[in-house]
């Protein structure tokens, strides 16, 4: 399926800065369902590429396992996938909550290998594709290094926890924002960023508390996926 691309509008950001809460504050990081562009090995980055049908199945079994729970507010990635992947998510809530599209939320943006399959990318450039994967090379050519990744998805979320603090809160996001983001919030060195393994419409809890320290409570959970029949 032909991929719709979008330019990259992002510049470094800037340092991260610790979040003094009053109360503390719940998230949960969700990835987008299963997309064409994820079955095809492609860095789809900021362009644009439809759920497929068992990425639709994914997200509603997602949406019936958050089903009754309570949320203060939701923001996603502005790409389609994560639109869509909120709107499941939060189709049982009591109260409607439309997500907020925040571009800092988006993926990676991948430079020259935007839209290309990691297979077809072998075939001449091996070696960068390698260090890129190892961490040893942090941009792919003319495309965000993971610093910038890493600054711009900690100030989203630290933007939105700041306003609503004390509340339940839900983010929809990409695979590799998601490990960009959580590295930066817990510290770990730069060629460490890739060590979380994000899957499809997993849900991550973070937990910030009062002193501005940041928890990881729960990771990668696909619990809602268990015993559902998907295409």
């Amino acid at each position: 399926m032909a991929l719709r691309r979008l330019r990259p509008p992002f510049t470094p950001g800037s340092p991260p800065r610790p979040i003094l809460l009053a109360v503390p504050t719940e998230v949960l990081v969700i990835r987008h369902a299963e997309t064409y562009g994820n079955i095809e090995g492609r860095f789809c980055g900021h362009s644009e590429t439809d759920l497929t049908p068992r990425g639709i199945a994914q997200a509603r079994a997602l949406g019936l396992r958050l089903r009754g729970q309570q949320f203060d507010a939701a923001a996603s990635s502005d790409l389609s996938r994560a639109i869509l992947t909120a709107r499941h998510a939060l189709e049982h809530h009591p109260a409607p909550l439309g997500p907020l599209a925040d571009p800092r939320l988006r993926e990676m943006h991948y430079g020259e290998w935007e839209g290309l399959a990691a297979s077809d990318i072998a075939k001449t450039q091996a070696d960068l594709l390698r260090e890129f994967f190892t961490g040893r090379r942090h941009a792919a050519p003319g495309g965000e290094s993971i610093q910038q990744l890493r600054e711009r998805t900690a100030a989203a979320l630290r933007d939105l926890v700041d306003r609503y603090q004390g509340g339940r809160l839900v983010v929809v996001s990409h695979g590799n924002a998601i490990a960009a983001l959580l590295a930066e919030l817990l510290g770990m060195p730069l060629e460490r960023t890739w060590a979380f393994a994000v899957a499809n419409t997993s849900v991550t809890r973070l937990t910030f508390g009062r002193s501005g320290r940041v928890t990881l409570a729960a990771f990668n959970d696909t619990a809602h996926l268990e015993g559902v029949e998907l295409p």
